[in-house]
């Protein structure tokens, strides 16, 4: 998609998200630069997105030559501290068997710090940031500063060349008549307001949240596209009504490789949940659809679809009205396409495009791209 826009921006998340992208059979994994990288566009990071300057150096060193356009990144990120890190970890353990399954790369206590007003942002290291208070607070914890100063004079010899004003610059983008394209980190339902609490990650992942989380006019955003698998994954703890709890899970899980960008834990597999669907497709505002994924149903032995939940004895099609009650739902089943055996050879065969008819049906929205490979010349443009 990045062939048709000058900038791919990164509004929100940290680290803990990873997007990858396969290109001539090499596998490239960006967590913090935009999936765009590769095309040589101008990428652009924008001030909800916390910021690990280690991970972001390593991402930076691993980029192609020939790949990776200008990059700025905004001066009022939080910054993801050492501190952070370790408290992350020690949060988790604290939990013991009611623990979220984060990935300990310590985005949520960056953001929690920055709510207390004790985290640097890039603007206030580069200036001089005085780390008593964020110190202090921490070895209550028992976490002391460590290499602290050499953290900081290598983030600000790396930062200080990056640093500037996102939202002056995507104003000038739009001035200019360029085509920007947003990208979020992580899936609706991992929303801290608006997810599965508590088992959600610790910033918005919403399209709408791209205007706050870059500091520009809504209207600047433009329409929001929801990419969705054909069946549906989740990593961590958490309740997952579509879960799939028979070998057919591996099955998938295996095909599809469905591993943790990030963490390379194993991801929870279900079939596709169209009472999850249907909400994001709502509070996200989404106009139209990218599929992916379909070659992996191929190869499972049956397809099925999430239609409603079961709770209490009654069958309920609505979100948010399931919430309070999600991990006691079970799934109310149909199986109104399959794809198995479908065969893939760079056209759509029928039994994809009955899959696509019932999804259109269902959320009211247009699919209009599917992907079925991981290579990105494996995708179709409908």
């Amino acid at each position: 998609m990045a062939d048709s826009y000058a900038a791919v921006v990164r509004y929100n998340g940290g680290s803990n998200a990873g997007h990858t992208v396969v290109v001539g059979g090499t596998k490239h994994t960006f967590h913090l630069l935009p999936s765009g990288a590769l095309k040589g566009k101008e990428l652009l990071i924008g001030a909800g997105v916390a910021v690990d300057p280690v991970v972001l150096s390593e991402e930076l060193s691993s980029l192609p030559r020939q790949g990776g356009g200008k990059l700025l990144v905004d001066t009022r990120c939080s910054l993801v501290s050492p501190f952070d890190k370790e408290f992350d970890g020690i949060l988790e353990e604290s939990r013991g068997e009611s623990s979220i399954g984060t990935t300990r790369r310590g985005i949520g206590p960056s953001y929690a710090m920055r709510a207390l007003r004790l985290s640097p942002r890039i603007c206030d290291l580069l200036r001089g940031f005085d780390f008593a208070p964020l110190v202090s607070f921490y070895k209550k914890f028992g976490i002391e500063p460590g290499p602290l100063a050499s953290w900081v004079e290598e983030s600000k010899g790396l930062l200080g060349t990056l640093a500037g004003d996102v939202s002056g610059r995507l104003q000038e983008l739009q001035d200019g008549g360029e085509r920007m394209l947003f990208e979020s980190s992580q899936g609706t339902l991992l929303d801290f307001l608006h997810g599965s609490y508590p088992y959600v990650t610790s910033t918005h992942t919403l399209a709408t949240y791209a205007a706050v989380g870059l500091g520009v006019p809504s209207e600047l955003t433009g329409e929001a596209m929801g990419v969705t698998k054909c069946y549906t994954t989740r990593v961590g703890g958490g309740p997952f009504p579509s879960e799939i709890k028979d070998p057919t899970a591996d099955v998938i899980r295996s095909v599809g490789r469905e591993y943790g960008a990030t963490t390379g834990r194993p991801r929870r597999v279900g079939w596709l949940d169209l009472v999850a669907l249907r909400y994001a497709t709502r509070i996200n505002g989404v106009k139209q659809i990218a599929l992916t994924k379909l070659d992996v149903l191929a190869q499972a032995t049956e397809n099925k679809v999430c239609t409603a939940y079961n709770i209490q004895g009654s069958e309920i099609s609505d979100f948010h009205r399931s919430l309070p009650h999600l991990a006691e739902a079970t799934p109310v089943w149909e199986e109104p396409f399959t794809l198995v055996g479908a065969n893939f050879d760079g056209t759509l065969p029928r039994a994809g495009a009955r899959l696509i008819e019932y999804i259109e049906e269902e959320l009211k929205v247009k699919v209009v791209l599917v992907s079925y490979g991981e290579e990105r010349s494996k995708t179709l443009e409908l």
